[in-house]
């Protein structure tokens, strides 16, 4: 484990606050820290590793082309993490990071069925949906499976995801 990376678990062990999560965000920014020298962290303590996901949705929000080189490999680790919603956390980095070539098919399945599932939060659906969109500029074929998934959530889910839901099949 690098002295960084050391510093951030000890940092996130004893502070959860957003404060403390922008200050690391704004460090590995300003410090053009490659993230592969921060994985070591997602193995630390639940909670720890948990923060830790914190700071990458907020860098994948500032800077996701520090995320990017990393997506594979976080994806990776979705069988080992051991907290909730990591698929959250997943579907955000594929949302604004992109989705490496490989490793599209799986997560494309992924997305769909986190789209589809009834037991997936909200934001998780919403990340993959926004993800998937992205996807079919690549991917056109993908339109007409993404607006049956879509066409399926409405009325499942908050009105605010509902208004989400018909922006996308407005665009599609």
């Amino acid at each position: 484990m690098t002295n960084i990376s050391t510093a951030l678990e000890t940092s996130l062990k004893s502070d959860s606050s957003e404060a403390n999560i922008r200050k690391w965000v704004g460090y590995i920014i300003d410090h053009n820290i490659a993230l592969h020298t921060l994985h070591a962290v997602l193995d630390a303590e639940r909670t720890v590793s948990m923060r830790f996901t914190w700071l990458i949705g907020g860098l994948c929000e500032q800077a996701p082309e520090i995320v990017s080189p990393s997506v594979a490999y976080f994806y990776s680790k979705r069988h080992e993490v051991v907290f909730a919603n990591y698929d959250r956390s997943l579907a955000k980095m594929f949302w604004l990071a992109g989705v490496p070539p490989e490793i599209e098919g799986e997560a494309i399945d992924d997305m769909f069925r986190w789209l589809l599932d009834a037991n997936i939060t909200v934001s998780t659906k919403t990340y993959s949906m926004s993800a998937l969109h992205n996807l079919t500029a690549k991917y056109p074929e993908l339109k007409n499976e993404l607006k049956i998934c879509v066409e399926d959530q409405l009325g499942k889910n908050t009105a605010n995801f509902d208004k989400r839901l018909k922006k996308v099949l407005e665009s599609l």
